[in-house]
């Protein structure tokens, strides 16, 4: 009774010791992920804390807050000029301000027409950019009574003593405009006209887009008091609409707008400021009063080690924050705050690579909600202090990780020796020229080594027998081809005897066709043998290619007087080390096939291309295409893709086998590909 052996793999082997490696790193993420837990805890905590602090410093002061107690919701937003705008109707300048645009759109139906709207402000301007979507773009031609029949927008307002102002930008062409007011003047006859007055203080540049156009627009801080709005007449061949910011009473009113206010930004500053901390002051309908501080931080010079980033979760530096420079906060948070709650959220970044937790509480006034603070920081503060932990385990466990490492070598030293006797076998037992003159030794190893050992053993055993069979296939062939001859020249002897002299040549034909064929086939596989050794003895000379390619197409047209032929070439001169009669005997195959495989209305084309100090040569003909799965293989001996027999005789698919034996001759790499949509094929050989 034989005990059955048991099989160890390479996989298990490397297994039972990986086992021991797991251990170690499995306890250092166990204690990293209960620390991560109290951290998160902990920041959470620290954020209701510091929002608590801040709303506590803002409660029960109503006039920060004047716009809780306004029953308009629709103001407009003005954020706070970072960088110079340059008034060229581009959207270069507003790229950190772009993505907090208010979107207004026509209430009429099947109406696309909207416009975008955002305003910045230094100490001096009001910064306007208006990207307007429309499908027809109508400029203005003022007519004699001055009055607007284009595209326009009017900016409405109300200046510092509350005078209600109506400022029009109607551009004519793409570029500057000049806006203009219309003013009441009494004519001789003390009659009310309208005069169109046009304005110098406030600039204005139109550019068109592909999907409209955009208007950028400068205003003088002093001429707008607290409430602005904008109105945009579409004038369309077919239709006229109207878009404005505040509906239909925008003529009449416009909203109230809206800044950040400084007397709350210098509370926050001094209440809760600190490093990757930013502080947010909403007021009732979650419109942003003020903001201080970001959510960047510096990290340590070791912050970034390439060790701790492979076993924790990546921590960046820069990430995109999609709230900086927001004018609103719609948060589940910031929701419940503005009820009344204290509550907290976990979200990630846009790119993912920051996690971001926030806290928001409400501010009161006479048991009223009037506002809301919310606190953000992202968690990599505590991707930081993990690193530093990690830093202490890994030092600890340095040594246990050397034991292991000497281990694993030990055993890839046993491996890495096998396997380079193996090698150097294998190697040994094939000759120069492929044949195989012995066996390796077959290992009685149960795992991968011993079984790759035993199929190498087992390949090269077949590889000897089919060599064998190699050796004696061209005698096997060569009898094969010749008993046929044999019996056509019998026929024919026999066939001497026949009395009707019609019918004895009538079977002379056909005999003397089938050997024919019959000695075609043998030249043919004789062809390849024949051309190796013509190689050895052939010489070289240098030819210009053109002219050398022009004679031959030259003949190739009256071969084949009824395809033709076009070759084209570089004017500049080329010249080939060849040997005429095999460089013409290449040609003659790559011919002779795209003859074959040709639609005779179209031209077979023999293309000259310099490529970077190459030649490359093209055999284009337009027909049926081949298969992709025969392209590598199209150059083989004895590879066909013919799918009848040609009555030209026998084809044994060594024709282009011989083109490339002569290219490689020449130092030439010869290819084929097929043409875009299947239209043809092109056989490239590049010198």
């Amino acid at each position: 009774m034989s005990s059955k052996k048991i099989r160890f793999s390479l996989r298990s082997k490397l297994m039972l010791l990986s086992i021991a490696v797991l251990i170690i790193p499995y306890m250092g993420y166990d204690y990293l992920r209960q620390m991560e837990s109290y951290l998160r805890d902990n920041l959470q905590a620290s954020l209701v804390d510091t929002a608590y602090a801040v709303a506590g410093a803002l409660n029960n002061k109503p006039l920060l807050f004047d716009t809780s107690f306004d029953q308009e919701e629709n103001n407009l937003y003005v954020h706070r000029l970072n960088n110079t705008v340059q008034l060229d109707g581009y959207t270069d300048d507003w790229e950190s301000y772009i993505d907090w645009s208010d979107t207004y759109r026509s209430d009429l139906k099947n109406n696309q027409d909207s416009f975008k709207l955002i305003i910045s402000k230094d100490e001096h301007y009001y910064y306007v950019l208006i990207q307007v979507i429309d499908d027809e773009l109508i400029y203005s031609t003022l007519d004699q009574s001055e009055r607007i029949n284009g595209d326009h927008f009017v900016l409405v307002y109300r200046d510092q003593y509350q005078r209600l102002q109506k400022d029009y930008f109607s551009p004519s062409s793409p570029g500057l405009i000049r806006p203009f007011r219309y003013e009441v003047d009494l004519d001789a006859y003390g009659v009310e006209v309208l005069n169109k007055k046009n304005l110098t203080n406030t600039s204005a540049v139109w550019q068109t887009t592909e999907a409209g156009y955009n208007i950028e627009i400068n205003i003088p801080a002093y001429l707008i008091g607290q409430r602005m709005g904008f109105v945009f007449n579409d004038i369309d061949k077919t239709k006229k609409s109207s878009i404005s910011t505040f509906g239909k009473d925008t003529y009449d009113e416009p909203g109230r707008v809206i800044s950040s206010s400084r007397r709350i930004e210098s509370i926050i500053s001094i209440q809760g400021r600190s490093e990757g901390r930013r502080i947010w002051v909403l007021d009732k309908s979650a419109q942003v009063l003020a903001s201080d501080g970001s959510l960047r931080r510096i990290f340590p010079d070791n912050a970034f080690n390439i060790i701790y980033t492979l076993l924790l979760p990546p921590a960046y530096d820069f990430f995109k924050d999609d709230l900086a420079g927001a004018s609103r906060l719609q948060g589940a948070e910031v929701k419940d705050a503005l009820s009344g709650n204290t509550q907290t959220r976990w979200r990630s970044s846009p790119d993912g690579k920051a996690v971001i937790v926030s806290a928001a509480t409400p501010v009161w006034f006479d048991n009223q909600v009037i506002g809301a603070v919310v606190i953000e920081e992202t968690t990599n503060n505590i991707q930081i202090m993990q690193r530093q932990v990690l830093a202490g385990l890994f030092n600890k466990t340095l040594f246990i990780f050397l034991i292991i490492v000497f281990l694993l070598l030990l055993f890839a030293s046993r491996l890495s020796s096998r396997l380079i006797k193996l090698n150097r076998e294998t190697t040994e037992v094939i000759d120069e020229y492929g044949k195989v003159k012995g066996n390796i030794s077959v290992s009685t190893s149960s795992d991968e080594i011993g079984e790759l050992s035993r199929s190498f053993s087992n390949m090269l055993e077949r590889l000897q027998q089919y060599h064998i069979y190699l050796e004696g296939m061209a005698s096997r062939l060569s009898h094969e081809l010749r008993t046929p001859m044999a019996i056509v020249k019998s026929s024919l002897e026999r066939l001497q005897s026949e009395q009707d002299e019609e019918s004895r040549k009538e079977i002379l034909n056909a005999a003397d066709t089938g050997l024919q064929r019959l000695q075609t086939l043998l030249t043919r596989l004789s062809e390849a043998a024949r051309l190796e050794q013509a190689l050895q003895e052939a010489e070289k000379e240098e030819v210009n290619i053109k002219e050398f390619l022009q004679q031959c197409v030259d003949g190739y047209r009256l071969a084949y007087p009824e395809q033709a032929f076009n070759l084209s070439f570089t004017e500049k001169k080329q010249n080939l080390k060849i040997n005429r009669d095999l460089f013409f005997q290449m040609l003659d195959k790559l011919i002779s096939n795209a003859v074959d495989f040709s639609y005779g209305e179209k031209d077979i084309l023999i293309n000259i291309v310099d490529i970077s100090g190459s030649v490359k040569i093209e055999v284009i003909n337009f027909g049926s295409g081949l298969p992709e799965d025969m392209l590598d293989e199209l150059f083989n001996s004895m590879v066909s893709v013919r799918n009848e027999r040609s009555e030209a005789g026998p084809h044994l698919g060594l024709g282009l086998f011989v083109a490339k034996l002569i290219a490689e001759f020449h130092d030439g790499k010869i290819s084929a590909s097929n043409l875009k949509n299947n239209e043809g094929v092109c056989i490239s050989i590049v010198f």
